[in-house]
């Protein structure tokens, strides 16, 4: 009688189990990262973009590629370029993502075409809707053809300065923070600024030696 006293309890706890809904973490937009075969649409401006738009594509949940499209006053005309990134490695809620942005700038000013290379890695954590990350990385700039000839004056005197010109590399320290709205759709905000070391970017480097913007990011 016990026995089946106990086997009828058991039946009746497994059933209530069984018809508890399990409780699923909500999934929120990953800004960076659509899923595979999905595509987004990013919009930000700042500085020295005034306006920056990305059509991105995910290969894979963790690996995805941006073409870039961006200009204004700052960059001195239209700027074009591929941005990919790799999210590498988790460790809990935290994640290390490499990112390789490569930028064409036709022209600046009338002065020659140039090109930029920018690979950072981010330490990113996140909880719920909220990501914030640190980042480090390097900015290498090159024009395209010789430099001016005769000394570069400061800031560019033959409209690129001495450090585009010539070609230099400078290194990256930032940050930022995304939060999403939805599945689908999240707004951020990303900064970093430029230094040699721990210094600011001299005169070898445009008068701003800073990128900032605000932008929001939807999967289609």
């Amino acid at each position: 009688m016990r026995i089946a006293i106990a086997a009828c309890i058991v039946l009746v706890a497994a059933s209530a189990r069984a018809e508890t809904p399990a409780t699923v973490a909500p999934e929120y937009n990953d800004f960076l990262f659509p899923h595979a075969g999905n595509v987004s649409l990013t919009g930000s401006t700042g500085i020295p973009f005034a306006a920056l738009g990305e059509v991105g594509v995910g290969i894979t949940s963790r690996i995805a590629i941006g073409a870039i499209a961006a200009g204004g006053p700052f960059a001195g005309g239209v700027v074009f370029g591929i941005y990919p990134r790799f999210d590498v490695v988790h460790v809990g809620p935290m994640r290390l993502v490499l990112e390789s942005a490569a930028l064409w700038y036709p022209a600046l000013n009338g002065a020659d075409n140039w090109f930029l290379w920018r690979p950072m890695m981010r330490i990113e954590g996140h909880t719920g809707r909220v990501r914030i990350h640190a980042s480090a990385g390097a900015v290498l700039a090159k024009m395209a053809g010789e430099p001016v000839q005769g000394p570069i004056a400061p800031y560019g005197g033959g409209g690129l300065p001495s450090g585009v010109q010539q070609g230099a590399a400078w290194n990256t320290w930032g940050g930022g923070i995304a939060v999403a709205l939805s599945k689908r759709t999240s707004i951020f905000w990303e900064g970093f600024v430029l230094c040699r070391g721990f210094e600011l970017a001299g005169s070898d480097w445009f008068q701003v030696p800073f990128d900032s913007f605000l932008g929001i990011t939807t999967t289609l």
